[in-house]
């Protein structure tokens, strides 16, 4: 089923979040996973309120993220945990029912929408993960693409 991309104006969401790199999609998860460790005891012992977890993408070679938990008050830094925060600005965005490695197809159906309608990717990506459901269909992940103006 394709996806169905829709374009809005978002506000910068707040992280707290840790950059990391890697070469290999293989590793992608396995280092997000690793890099959500070290935020998530961070903001419980500091008693922040929480969102979900996010991940950015800013592209390169090794691809260059950052993991992160959205929050809504002022936290700490640690000198890994720093603050960080999505992009303001025009996005395309979908949402992806299912498996995180599924997530394939909503990519590829923001990557289509783009060449439509000859818009540009402005260079960062992210995704917001739902609710955890035991149920890998009920399980939801938004991916945005900041478009350039």
């Amino acid at each position: 089923m394709e996806s169905e991309v829709v374009v809005e104006r978002v506000e910068p969401r707040q992280l707290a979040a840790v950059r990391g790199s890697v070469a290999s999609h293989d590793a992608l998860g396995p280092l997000i996973i690793s890099l959500l460790d070290n935020v998530w005891p961070v903001l419980r012992e500091q008693g922040v309120k929480t969102g979900h977890n996010v991940v950015v993408y800013f592209g390169g070679s090794p691809l260059q993220l950052a993991a992160g938990v959205q929050v809504f008050e002022p936290f700490h830094s640690t000198g890994v945990v720093e603050p960080l925060s999505t992009p303001a600005g025009e996005v395309a965005t979908t949402a992806h029912w299912g498996d995180y490695s599924q997530m394939h197809g909503a990519y590829a159906a923001l990557e289509r929408w783009c060449a439509a309608n000859r818009r540009k990717v402005a260079g960062v990506t992210w995704e917001v993960y739902g609710d955890w459901h035991d149920d890998p269909a009920q399980v939801r992940t938004d991916v945005y693409f900041l478009l350039q103006g």
